[in-house]
């Protein structure tokens, strides 16, 4: 309001009046002469504070409050404030504070009439420490149209968009509780947390907020410095650096009464955080299989002898085939995880060109507690294991440091969790968020990684989380959708899993897997297949490895042995008396009188062609052996000249691998010499 504009809505007479009690003659003074004098000697402060001085107390509240409301306020709500609803009461204290306190018809019409103090008296009127800073003063000088923008974002829908008129909506908006906490909740939490900053002091620097919450929440701050008009600066310069920076008192009032209300913060407490669920009807775990699954690699390594491959690992291909006998056949990453941890741990190790399962792997799988505990800790530290590329196995150096980075977040964020208790994977979510910062600022910028936060989490926990058994998963689908859609979507920590976050040696950690008996016995068919019990010792069970073919593996493995399961026993530097007392030894059906025979036949045969790649030989133990070799073109083909009545050279083009392949084909057990 202009004291001038003002002024001129006052009556002749009135003016006159007013120019006789501050000293001025108006004798032949016209209106505007009178309004002249009196614009240049009404603001004079130390007539204000006479003025105020003689007023009576409710009459300085009057006008404190209007002072501290931002100097206008319209009738309607002057009425209501000062005068009990009563317009000719209102009316009469306005004749009171002729000269100091004005009502304005023309600024905003007829309909909405004005009561306010004009901008030069304004200044001089003391306001109290604790009516500092209120919303209509922050309001006042912000442009109509960012008002306008600010009201849209708190839901105000306004038909009316003068300036005056979208401040007194704000305010009433904000100062409204139901209406305040629903805006609340639209915000994000980094900006309920900087709000809750402010409460106890009400004022802060950029400092302190950085120190408190972290440089992420000064950038959020500075966003809300510019969009959302209720703050200020005592020194009047709210964007320099060292600026305290001070929230609107009356709007603070009403987010402290919020807060009280929900135990003291306007965010939730992080215990409130976590929502329960009831017990899912569907369950996903994989701990009763961990340790089997191990050593069903380990074995198929034995087997096998996959190929090392250039920059380290197991070739795709290799990793295929084994996880066809695992019991977590839909995420390829279970296999890769298991071989990178076998080879981190030393229980596979590359000789030459291939991989060779370590001498003590079996003693090492029937330790359950030191393999969980060790598989644990591959995860938490791995430089290798890679959660959000589709190659898992493969990953810059930086990004590997991002990712351990949000693996020891996540751990730690789990260490504030309930065990045994269903959590729903969105309020986890939002608790995490919270209780990180590094993880809430990853979550803004997923950009340089291809995966979102999100995405990076839920394949976490269903990954490797679950195959360690550290948590189960219930409503396995539910973690396939994004967050918004995930609500069926729980977890809980396993008690083996609390042992693992907490670093205990308990035990839990051997919780639901099959303890190894040290008595247990496999069975021994006369249709050449064994079948494994859950219990049997890791060692025995990698030794059934060497002697078979795995064919099934569900509550019982079963294997099958060949003529070529026993050679590969025999390449293996297994004797055939070694294969007889081990199997007649640990089957609890003794040893069929058709799988002595296989036994026997194949121990008779094997070693009768010995290859010597180092010096380029085969030898046979007899001279019709060897003259039954020349006589197979597809043999005689990698044989050059013959030596002695058993001993032959190899062909300088001959590969001894491919040779031995043809040779089993044509029924020969041959052994390959490292001679």
């Amino acid at each position: 309001m202009k004291l001038r504009t003002a002024l001129t809505q006052y009556p002749f007479s009135t003016l006159c009046q007013l120019a006789r009690d501050v000293g001025i003659d108006p004798g032949g003074s016209n209106k505007t002469f009178l309004a002249d004098a009196l614009c240049r000697i009404l603001p004079d402060p130390e007539r204000i504070a006479k003025r105020l001085s003689a007023l009576s107390p409710e009459q300085r509240a009057m006008v404190q409050t209007l002072a501290a409301e931002g100097g206008d306020l319209l009738e309607t709500e002057a009425v209501e404030k000062f005068a009990n609803g009563f317009l000719p009461r209102l009316h009469a204290q306005l004749s009171d504070l002729t000269g100091l306190v004005f009502r304005d018809v023309h600024t905003l019409g007829d309909s909405d009439v004005l009561i306010g103090i004009p901008e030069s008296l304004l200044k001089s009127i003391p306001i109290p420490d604790a009516d500092q800073g209120r919303l209509l003063v922050i309001l006042k000088p912000i442009s109509v149209g960012l008002l306008r923008a600010f009201a849209d974002q708190i839901g105000l829908r306004l038909s009316d968009t003068r300036k005056l008129i979208v401040s007194n909506a704000i305010r009433d908006a904000l100062l409204d509780i139901k209406t305040l906490h629903a805006y609340l909740e639209t915000l994000s939490e980094d900006r309920r947390a900087i709000l809750d900053l402010f409460l106890p002091t009400n004022a802060l620097t950029r400092r302190e907020i950085a120190d408190k919450l972290g440089e992420s929440a000064v950038r959020e701050l500075e966003d809300m410095l510019w969009k959302m008009p209720i703050f200020y600066a005592p020194n009047r310069n709210l964007h320099a650096p060292d600026a305290a920076i001070c929230l609107a008192s009356d709007l603070c009032a009403a987010l402290s009464k919020i807060a009280q209300s929900q135990g003291g913060q306007l965010e939730s407490s992080l215990d409130t955080l976590l929502e329960t669920s009831t017990t899912p009807t569907a369950i996903r775990e994989n701990t009763a299989f961990l340790i089997r699954d191990l050593t069903t690699l380990l074995g198929i390594i034995t087997q096998r002898l996959p190929r090392r491959l250039k920059h380290g690992g197991i070739s795709k291909t290799d990793l295929r085939d084994t996880n066809k006998y695992c019991h977590i056949q839909d995420d390829p990453g279970y296999i890769e995880f298991l071989t990178l941890f076998a080879e981190t741990t030393g229980l596979i190790k590359p000789h030459d060109t291939v991989w060779h399962t370590a001498s003590d792997a079996g003693i090492r799988t029937g330790q359950i507690i030191d393999i969980r505990k060790a598989c644990f800790e591959f995860w938490f530290h791995s430089k290798r294991w890679n959660e959000w590329s589709s190659d898992r196995t493969k990953a810059t150096s930086a990004r590997m440091q991002v990712l351990k980075n949000i693996r020891s977040e996540i751990v730690q964020s789990l260490r504030h969790c309930p065990a045994d208790t269903w959590m729903t994977y969105p309020s986890y979510y939002q608790f995490l968020t919270r209780l990180s910062e590094p993880f809430r600022h990853f979550a803004k910028d997923p950009s340089y990684t291809g995966t979102t936060a999100d995405e990076l989490l839920r394949r976490t926990i269903t990954g490797a989380l679950t195959w360690m058994g550290v948590v189960r998963v219930g409503n396995f689908p539910n973690f396939s959708t994004p967050l918004q859609h995930s609500k069926q979507a729980v977890f809980q920590i396993t008690p083996a899993g609390y042992a693992l976050l907490h670093d205990t040696q308990d035990d839990a950690l051997t919780e639901q897997i099959p303890l190894q008996n040290s008595d247990a016995k496999f069975v021994v068919q006369p249709n050449f297949e064994v079948l494994s019990p859950p219990d049997l010792p890791s060692v025995h069970y990698l030794r059934l490895c060497v002697l078979g073919d795995i064919k099934t593996q569900d509550i019982m493995a079963c294997f099958h042995l060949s003529r070529d399961s026993i050679h590969r026993a025999f390449a293996r530097g297994l004797s055939g008396d070694e294969i007889r007392t081990f199997l007649t030894r640990h089957s609890a059906s003794g040893l069929p009188d058709m799988v002595d025979t296989l036994i026997a036949e194949c121990d008779e045969k094997y070693g009768e062609i010995k290859i010597i790649p180092s010096i380029g030989r085969i030898k046979t133990t007899t001279r019709e052996l060897l003259d039954e070799l020349y006589a197979q073109p597809r043999i005689a083909q990698a044989l050059d000249d013959r030596i002695s009545p058993t001993t032959a050279t190899l062909h300088n083009e001959a590969n001894p691998k491919s040779l031995i392949q043809i040779l089993q084909q044509q029924g020969y057990l041959p052994h390959l010499s490292r001679e």
